[in-house]
């Protein structure tokens, strides 16, 4: 998916650009992320903030990659290298949220994330066949909406914590993102969602990885319908 064209023009006129834990730098023994604002590279960012796990940021390019994108992250001085937003998040969890220290405890978010980037992705981001985003099926009737709705009636986060968990980065991530490609997107039939997607936006740790101005114009949309 190619988020960068559209990005530029909002990092310039929204003020989109974000707080990173440490600016480019030498390798670490810690995370390094090789990424872009105009990437997916804010959904690790996001992780990493709220896991107050100190990281620093790399260029893009020369990236680990094997196919050369971002994001990919590096870890224990290189020995790790994990590409793909929901692998990487995945296992960020693994290795640094005490939420996922068993399996039993993955698997109440596992399912989540893959969700997220095997059916959400599809919902959220309409691409033309280069990749480009162009619009959205979120204010469509769909059974996956209708669903995650209704499991948003009952709750603040995903799994019905008190705060938000790797499930809830990746999936509020791309509920976050339609709003920037697509302003005026109706979400009427989905309050219980457009709450959510403000109470993520209105997180510190959400505004220092996405940047204030794309958080603020998720929160402006969602009142809207609430």
């Amino acid at each position: 998916m190619l988020f960068l064209p559209l990005l530029s023009f909002y990092l310039v006129s929204l003020s989109l650009l974000p707080r990173y834990a440490s600016a480019y730098g030498p390798s670490s023994s810690g995370p390094v992320l090789h990424g872009t604002q105009g990437s997916r590279s804010p959904l690790v960012n996001w992780y990493l903030h709220e896991l107050g796990v100190p990281y620093q940021m790399a260029p893009p390019r020369p990236s680990p990659h094997p196919f050369g994108q971002v994001p990919c992250l590096t870890d224990d001085e290189g020995d790790v290298v994990s590409f793909e937003s929901g692998a990487i998040l995945l296992y960020l969890a693994d290795k640094y949220d005490p939420r996922c220290a068993t399996a039993e405890d993955r698997s109440r978010s596992t399912p989540w994330v893959v969700w997220a980037n095997s059916c959400l992705d599809g919902v959220c981001f309409k691409e033309d066949d280069r990749g480009r985003v162009i619009g959205t099926s979120l204010d469509a009737p769909n059974r996956y909406t209708s669903v995650l709705e209704s499991v948003m009636s009952t709750r603040d986060w995903i799994l019905d914590t008190d705060e938000p968990s790797v499930a809830d980065v990746a999936i509020a991530s791309y509920l976050c993102y339609v709003p920037l490609f697509n302003p005026g997107v109706d979400l009427s039939n989905l309050p219980n969602c457009a709450r959510y997607m403000k109470r993520c936006a209105g997180r510190e740790q959400f505004r220092d990885a996405f940047g204030e101005g794309h958080a603020d114009l998720v929160i402006r949309e969602c009142e809207k319908y609430l």
